[in-house]
């Protein structure tokens, strides 16, 4: 039987990978704030990069006898995936922003990376985890409902039991990773993003390849890590995250300062220093209508 930690932990998973992101994607278009041109782009120019180049040229390079003992240890399989990944999604970045949403003189706004960083972590999602985590949680709830009986027929009686023993034997905050991981990479992605398209603003090539290298770091250091558990990798994915959002993310997206108010021309601040001020005022007047009113001489009095 799978435990009830299991489940809460790919619900977990599914909410902070899928819905999380793509619902608050679609209210921010429709409020306003992101752009659906960004959203979408981010989105297409992810899946056809990985779709046509990436995924094939992998292929390829795995397929080489020569390459193949190399790709295949440790370092050689970080160095592949973290070359290819910097190169083809940082190129999948700069073409969006230059071809899509920087066309026809059309400023490339700090929310387009936003947008488009949103729409590109969330295409990633769907290629990186699939519907494996739909399906995990639906083989969850058929055999702690039915047990293995129904599934062995379908499938045969090793497939069945394999599931089973993936399922049970996997503790339960390792289901939960995927969505820990999804999280700190939309973080990541949106920064990323951001470089490139302020680089395209700029129109410098040093954001543009920060972003790349910085991309490269991200997919060695956790390809590197995998042997050793699956939260040491995503420890460094956290940090990763945090070195882009405490560094170059509030250059990206400066906070507005609030108006410098002009010497002698404050505002005050509150009704209770208005009143004082009236008051003031009005006694200093009083007292120099007493002084410039005629004093009576002792001839008069």
């Amino acid at each position: 039987m799978v435990s009830v930690g299991s489940i809460l932990a790919m619900i977990f998973t599914l909410t902070a990978a899928f819905f999380l992101p793509i619902i608050g994607a679609v209210v921010l278009c429709a409020a306003g704030r992101l752009s659906w041109r960004s959203l979408i782009t981010g989105f297409f120019f992810y899946a056809v990069l990985q779709a046509l180049f990436r995924l094939p040229v992998l292929w390829l390079i795995y397929k080489i006898p020569a390459v193949q003992s190399f790709a295949y240890s440790l370092v050689g399989n970080a160095l592949l995936m973290a070359i290819t990944t910097a190169f083809f999604e940082t190129a999948a970045r700069f073409l969006g922003g230059r071809l899509v949403l920087g066309r026809k003189g059309r400023s490339i706004t700090p929310s387009d990376s936003i947008g488009y960083g949103l729409g590109y972590s969330i295409a990633e999602t769907f290629f990186l985890m699939g519907l494996s985590y739909f399906g995990n949680l639906m083989l969850a709830f058929a055999l702690n409902q039915n047990g293995l009986s129904n599934y062995s027929e379908v499938f045969g009686q090793e497939a069945a039991v394999q599931v089973y023993q993936v399922l049970t034997g996997t503790p339960a905050l390792e289901f939960a990773a995927g969505g820990v991981e999804r999280i700190f990479y939309t973080i990541i992605q949106i920064v990323l993003t951001g470089l490139v398209f302020h680089g395209l603003r700029r129109r410098s090539m040093k954001p543009v390849l920060l972003a790349a290298l910085a991309h490269f770091l991200t997919v060695f250091g956790t390809a590197i890590l995998q042997p050793h558990g699956v939260w040491v990798g995503e420890v460094y994915i956290f940090l990763m995250a945090m070195v882009l959002l405490l560094g170059p993310a509030p250059m990206l997206w400066p906070r507005r300062k609030a108006p410098v108010i002009p010497e002698g021309m404050e505002e005050l601040s509150a009704p209770e220093e208005m009143a004082e001020t009236e008051k003031t005022e009005a006694a200093e007047t009083e007292e120099t209508q007493e002084e410039g009113e005629p004093q009576p001489s002792p001839e008069e009095k």
